[in-house]
């Protein structure tokens, strides 16, 4: 891993430009061959793109070991075609008596609880992440609601569903454009 004072985008800036919004610059190493690589990690999927200055891409394969992979492939796993593959949708189908709690992080883009709650309630509208294996029982992991605050301000809240009608907010943001189609199809299931 290499000592670095400022991130470096131009990787990423080449690679994927319309997704640079959605990562985080991590950190950078050097090779055994000299190739300088840039980790980025991608905000929702948590998954990363290791990235060199020719656009090369690469996955880490443990042990300081990293394995250069096809362009397209690795992006579209890290992207993991996040709305098509990995969530269904739910309409109109809502406990009627939620159980929600809130993590710390819920407020850190400064949206408070009233704003995040109202969209919740009146949403109508929920994306569920799928699950990896369709073996697996229980709750479904996590769940986003798209909505309207009490000042019309478009959102996305992210829950954790616990256990069943039971959620903990985990995450709430003003609408980033990548959900602006779902949000405006969303709007005919508000309440």
């Amino acid at each position: 891993m290499l000592r670095v004072a400022e991130p470096e985008w131009e990787p990423l800036l080449n690679f994927a430009p319309d997704h640079v919004i959605d990562f985080m610059w991590m950190y950078a190493v050097e090779l055994t061959d000299g190739t300088r690589v840039q980790a980025y990690k991608h905000y929702w999927t948590r998954d990363y793109l290791h990235l060199d200055n020719e656009g090369r891409t690469f996955i880490y394969v443990g042990k300081d070991r990293y394995e250069e992979v096809n362009p397209p492939w690795l992006l579209t796993q890290v992207l993991g075609e996040e709305l098509e593959r990995r969530y269904s949708v739910r309409q109109n189908v809502w406990p009627e008596k939620p159980v929600i709690c809130f993590a710390r992080s819920a407020t850190k883009h400064r949206i408070s609880r009233e704003r995040s709650l109202f969209v919740i309630e009146r949403c109508g509208f929920q994306l569920v992440k799928r699950r990896r294996s369709e073996s697996l029982h229980g709750p479904d992991k996590h769940v986003l609601f798209l909505g309207d605050d009490l000042e019309g301000v478009a959102l996305e809240v992210l829950a954790a569903e616990n256990v069943e009608e039971e959620f903990t907010v985990i995450h709430a943001m003003n609408l980033r454009n990548k959900y602006l189609g779902l949000y405006e199809e969303a709007r005919e299931w508000r309440k």
